[in-house]
């Protein structure tokens, strides 16, 4: 690819980044409030890495290049409405709504 072209997802490429923990999802407040309101277990933080600079202008492209990416598919987890376990974007995508 020339510099300066974009690539085949508007330019963005994403990385998973499983290593990266958020502590303020497991400070005792926090489980306790997310205990309160049923939602302990419920909620996950992922990080994903890109290598652009984002620009808001193009907010679009970057939400579906996101959804889109291979590095996204497989590792995003959401939680199934309908049997309450975690899956991968990747599993769930035949059921997703067009966005």
């Amino acid at each position: 690819m020339a510099a300066g072209e974009l690539g085949p997802l508007g330019g963005y490429y994403f990385r998973f980044l499983p290593q990266k923990t958020f502590q303020s999802l497991s400070t005792p407040e926090t489980t306790s409030r997310l205990r309160q309101w049923s939602m302990l277990g419920r909620i996950k933080a992922q990080a994903f890495g890109f290598d652009q600079t984002f620009q808001v202008y193009r907010k679009d492209d970057f939400v579906m290049a996101f959804f889109r990416d291979p590095n996204v598919i497989p590792n995003l987890k959401l939680l199934s409405d309908s049997s309450g376990q975690w899956i991968t974007l990747g599993f769930a995508s035949g059921r997703l709504r067009k966005i």
